[in-house]
């Protein structure tokens, strides 16, 4: 005998020596005897979590967050916490849920949500080829275990191994595939691994491809294989799945060691004879280069000499321009001069005679004998003359 306590937001079960039990709530003080009390669990879910209630009698109730349980031994076999799925944008779920009768219902739940399934609901697992995690550019078979599939542009490496071309050549070609998902429901209903079978689609393109060129055909024509239209079988299967192939990326090949070898030494002879020719090439280009700016030298020192020839020429015009204009300037002058002091002595000889004019008038006016004036002033008029000749012997003098 003896009194137990159950506090405030607990919850108990009292047993009793027959095995029967009741359930207490607390607050509350029992007394117990020949009883016996077990504190019940409390289970509590977040809002992205929901809890998984199994009654005794097998049927089970998904409770979503936020909420809590008492793991009542008398009512429930079993109480589990579990987590929502959460799905972003680029994601989706597969949700089977079972009907009356057997029937199953199938739909897809698109991103972002925060997913809880009811109590006969399951989320589709997705077990695909995956990349293997020690070598990218090989798939393993189930590697890929997933519920959220993406729905965005995704990409893959692979490596398609022993391709024979038609010279019986073993070569690996290497391979980028970039794929995008258009028709889940296609998907579905057509395929449980569409990884394989792309993989499948795009090895059979490649083998039928290289097995009808020789190997040196194949390494010429290696651009082709990053041509979406050298994959038929490829587009196809992937168009029946409800997937869409956006490009294959060639990323080279691989053959055995000793072909690769002797690829390798062509690949280096090859380089090497055209790293001579580009040495020559560019030896040539320097060369004329060199010649043409030697030209353009030459040119441009007989310009400069052809310009001071022609500056000194034309300095030289000037210069005699210059002295002809002032010459002309100078005769101008004096021709100027001389008709001015021709004329000053044309008017002072005019002056002088208009003077004596008026003079002769004058005294013409006062009775003066003009003639017998102008003898007297010029002078007695000449008789003689006299002339003097010189010859080797004598002076000979006449009058």
């Amino acid at each position: 005998m003896k009194f137990k306590t159950v506090l405030e937001g607990q919850e108990a079960v009292i047993l009793n020596y027959l095995g029967e039990g009741r359930l207490v709530k607390g607050p509350q003080r029992v007394f117990l005897f020949r009883e016996r009390l077990q504190y019940l669990k409390k289970h509590t879910a977040d809002p992205y979590q929901y809890i998984v209630v199994k009654d005794r009698d097998g049927l089970v109730q998904h409770k979503p967050g936020p909420c809590f349980v008492f793991n009542n031994p008398l009512l429930y076999e079993s109480v589990t916490v579990k987590e929502s799925t959460k799905i972003d944008a680029n994601h989706l779920i597969v949700v089977y849920k079972r009907l009356k009768e057997s029937d199953v219902e199938r739909r897809v739940v698109q991103g972002p949500t925060v997913f809880v399934p009811e109590a006969e609901e399951w989320i589709h697992t997705f077990t695909w080829h995956g990349t293997d995690p020690l070598e990218k550019t090989r798939m393993i078979p189930g590697q890929s275990v997933f519920q959220k599939l993406a729905v965005i542009p995704d990409q893959f490496y692979y490596n398609v191994k022993d391709v024979r071309t038609q010279d019986d050549t073993m070569i690996t070609v290497k391979l980028m595939l970039f794929y995008e998902l258009k028709d889940v429901t296609k998907m579905l209903n057509t395929t449980t691994d569409p990884i394989a079978d792309m993989i499948n689609a795009v090895c059979a393109d490649v083998i039928a491809f290289a097995g009808k060129v020789s190997f040196e055909e194949f390494l010429n024509r290696t651009q082709i294989l990053s041509d979406i239209s050298t994959f038929p079988q490829l587009t196809q299967r992937a168009d029946k799945i409800g997937y869409s192939i956006q490009k294959v990326v060639f990323r080279g090949y691989h053959a055995s060691d000793s072909l690769q070898a002797m690829q390798n030494a062509a690949i280096e002879s090859r380089t090497q004879l055209r790293l001579e020719s580009e040495i020559e090439e560019q030896k040539a280009k320097l060369a004329d280069f060199q010649l043409s700016k030697e030209q353009e030298r030459t040119k441009l020192v007989h310009d400069m000499e052809k310009t001071k020839q022609d500056h000194k020429q034309k300095k030289a015009e000037l210069e005699q321009q210059h002295i002809l204009e002032m010459r002309q300037i100078e005769h101008r002058n004096l021709l100027e001069t001389t008709a001015l002091f021709t004329k000053a002595n044309q008017e002072l000889n005019a002056a002088d005679k208009a003077w004596d004019c008026e003079f002769l008038e004058k005294l013409n006016d006062m009775n003066v004998n003009l003639t017998d004036y102008l003898n007297t002033k010029n002078g007695p008029q000449i008789t003689e003359e006299i002339r003097v000749v010189t010859t080797d012997t004598d002076w000979i003098k006449a009058s």
